[in-house]
Formats: C-alpha cells, sequence, structure tokens
C-alpha cells in the first residue's frame, strides 16, 4: 500500500459551504426566537420537529461511517471525511437536544399545555379526571426524568463513537500502523452498530412517536433509522458534486463511488417504500382501536394528498430515474435527484410529526416556525461539518481502499 501526504482541506468551496450554512443558522434562529416569544407553545412543537429532521443528518452519517469500516469499498473511502465530520456534530445536536428535554418537563419553559401528554402528570394518576390507562402503563419508561436520562445514554454513545473513529483515521493519516488502526476501527464498528440500531430505534420512540403515547408501531424505528440514511446519502452527492472540482478528488476520485452512492440511493429508496407501505399493511389489516387513529389523522383534511405526494415523488420519480446505469454515474444528475429526495425527506418526517400539532397541512405548512427550526438546525449541522472537514484531508491517507480508487482512476464523473 502506498502512502500518502494530502494536505489538509482548505478549498473556497467548503469555505462557501460554511458561509451558507452560517446564515441559515442565524436566520433559522432568529425566526425560532421571534417565534418563542410570539407563540411559545408552536415554538415547541415546531422545534420538536426540526430537530427529529435535523438529527438524520449526524445520525446517517455515523451509521455510514461504521457500516463503511465494516465493508470497506471504494464509496466509502470516498465518503469517510464527510461522514467523519458529520458524525463530529453529535456533541452539539446534544446541545440542541436539552430543549426537547426541557419541553419535556413543560413548566421550565412555561408553556399552557404538555406537549408529550405523557409528561402530563394528571393523565397518569389514577382517580384523575383525564387519566389514561394505557399511558399510565408506559410510565416506568416515559418519565421526563427518564427521557432526560436517555438522551444523556444515547448522545454519550454517538459521541464516544465518533471521536474514537475520527481519532484513530488521523492516526492512521499520520503515518501510524493503519492496517492495526483499520482492524481497531472495524472491531468498534462492528460492537457500535449493534448500539446504535439499539440506540437510534428507542430516539425515535422517545421524540417522535411517544407524542402519540397510545400509539406504537414496532416498525417506527426502522423508518426512521432508514430516513437518516436516505437523507445522508442526499446530502453525500450533494456534498461531492461541490468538491469534485478539487485537486484531490480529480487526481484520486474515479467515477466508481459516484455510480456506487447511485446505487445506494436506489436501494434506499425502495427500503423507504418497503418499510413506509408495510407499516400501513400491518396496521391497516389488523385494525386495532388504538393503531388505526394515527393514520386517519394523516389522511383526513388534506394530509392525504401529503401522502400521494411521498408516494409519487419519493418512490416513483427517484426510483425511475434511478433505474439506468449511466444515470448514476452522472454526478450533476444526481445532485439533481438528491435536491428531490432531501425535500422529500423533510415533506415526509412534517407528514409523521405535524399531524400531530396541526389538523390540516395548510395549517402546518403556513406556520413560519416549522420552517425556522429545521433551517436553523441544518444550518449549524453545515457549519459544524465544514469546520470539521477543514481540519483534515479530504481523503484518508494511508488506508488500504485507497489502493482500489487508484484501480478505477481515469474516470469522468
Amino acid at each position: 500500500m502506498a502512502t500518502t501526504t494530502f494536505p489538509q482541506t482548505r478549498v473556497p468551496q467548503l469555505n462557501r459551504l460554511q458561509l451558507i450554512g452560517i446564515g441559515a443558522a442565524v436566520l433559522g434562529l432568529a425566526l425560532l426566537a421571534l417565534g418563542f416569544f410570539v407563540n411559545r407553545e408552536q415554538f415547541a412543537k415546531s422545534y420538536i420537529f426540526g430537530f427529529y429532521f435535523s438529527m438524520a443528518f449526524p445520525l446517517g452519517c455515523l451509521g455510514f461511517l461504521m457500516i463503511q469500516h465494516l465493508t470497506g469499498g471504494a464509496w466509502g473511502v470516498t465518503t469517510r471525511r464527510m461522514l467523519e465530520a458529520g458524525a463530529l456534530t453529535m456533541p452539539i445536536f446534544f446541545i440542541l437536544s436539552l430543549p426537547v428535554v426541557f419541553i419535556a418537563y413543560n413548566q421550565s419553559i412555561g408553556l399552557n399545555h404538555y406537549v408529550y401528554e405523557w409528561a402530563n402528570p394528571a393523565v397518569v394518576t389514577p382517580g384523575s379526571p383525564e387519566f389514561v390507562p394505557v399511558i399510565a402503563h408506559k410510565v416506568p419508561w416515559l418519565t421526563p426524568a427518564w427521557f432526560a436520562g436517555r438522551m444523556l445514554i444515547y448522545f454519550t454513545i454517538w459521541s464516544t463513537l465518533a471521536l474514537l473513529l475520527r481519532t484513530w483515521s488521523l492516526q492512521q493519516d499520520r503515518g501510524g500502523n493503519a492496517v492495526a488502526a483499520a482492524t481497531r476501527m472495524r472491531m468498534l464498528s462492528g460492537i457500535g452498530i449493534a448500539l446504535f440500531v439499539i440506540s437510534v430505534t428507542f430516539f425515535a420512540f422517545d421524540v417522535g412517536m411517544s407524542l402519540d403515547a397510545r400509539w406504537y408501531s414496532s416498525m417506527y424505528g426502522a423508518h426512521y433509522m432508514e430516513n437518516t440514511g436516505l437523507t445522508t446519502l442526499a446530502f453525500l452527492v450533494l456534498a461531492l458534486n461541490q468538491l469534485r472540482r478539487t485537486p484531490i478528488f480529480e487526481a484520486h476520485v474515479p467515477v466508481k463511488p459516484i455510480h456506487d452512492l447511485g446505487k445506494l440511493m436506489l436501494a434506499f429508496t425502495i427500503l423507504w417504500t418497503y418499510l413506509s407501505y408495510g407499516q400501513y399493511v400491518i396496521i391497516w389489516s389488523a385494525d386495532l382501536a388504538e393503531s388505526v387513529p394515527w393514520y386517519i389523522r394523516r389522511t383526513g383534511n388534506g394530509w392525504v394528498f401529503i401522502a400521494l405526494t411521498l408516494m409519487c415523488c419519493s418512490f416513483f420519480a427517484p426510483f425511475f430515474a434511478l433505474l439506468g446505469r449511466k444515470p448514476k454515474q452522472n454526478l450533476s444528475y444526481l445532485s439533481v435527484i438528491a435536491v428531490l429526495i432531501l425535500l422529500m425527506r423533510f415533506i415526509d418526517v412534517s407528514w409523521i410529526i405535524l399531524p400531530e400539532f396541526h389538523a390540516s397541512p395548510l395549517e402546518a405548512y403556513t406556520t413560519f416556525t416549522n420552517y425556522a427550526a429545521p433551517l436553523g438546525l441544518f444550518g449549524i449541522f453545515l457549519s459544524f461539518w465544514t469546520f470539521n472537514m477543514q481540519r483534515a484531508s479530504l481523503l484518508p491517507l494511508n488506508d488500504a481502499n485507497m489502493d482500489i480508487l487508484r484501480l478505477h482512476a481515469g474516470g469522468h464523473h
């Protein structure tokens, strides 16, 4: 294996992206702060939606980073620095999770109503006029204190995995024992991916599914994980499109990893459809009183048109657009599909979360804080992602998978 010495990343594209991220963060957080003073309850609801949506970026980066260490391949070594940079934002998102914890406690930000119904003592206290037995049954798990404790556990796991993988990867860059470093990262990823699946599943249950504590679905966590994967793949394609004209990428990145990312986007598009339709069919066929209302809310008062939009633009459009071999090798073409996928991820998460707060899509999509929260939090992610990208070379210098890129060098993308 050859040893290379690429410099740290100092490219105008990343500076431009960082300015865009800072601008989005400032604008989004300013509007969100305005929303806090105008309507605190709506601020809380929008923040939960924005946090649940934007967490897909660091989570997806961490998940794919560990998969890459376990499987290798050209696509992984090409995107590793991007995945590391995204995963390293976990400590920042732990801070951003604190408002969600405060919202669960309710009185800490002065809300008139509980956003999480299970946090209301009257709902879980026998003898109370508001007592709901099916929610009270879940009290050992759904309490504000244990909710906050689980958040700490989740982010400790994710941050530790991200920091260790980044540290060992940079040690490999600096000329250490490349094989030993790769072995450590692979072994940690094997353990980490198991912890990741469990923790992300329960994170989705806590932040998203428990908004309706009467309802449950065993596929909810899997659906959210798939959503994070598809979101991250689209982000990686757009990032590659920005960085492909840098000297390092032009010299060392062939068409193969671009093609691999296109195939992964197609596979995750099909998986999203399978999980979404599978969950619906299971609940529809069971026809249980505690399960059906969740879908009734998401097909009434105009929400059905959002569901039809998702069917057409989240499955049919990207599926047929990504079927051909040549289109998946064209980064500019893939970038257009990636923009559509990211837009549909926003709409998909809004269809899952916002009907808990809004009776109709017109009401949901005309509430400015529902845009301000995801814009501001994504802006923070993009700002720190670009900062982390500039702290190391664009490609892992001494990884054995770099030889795979050299074998395929010379392609056009």
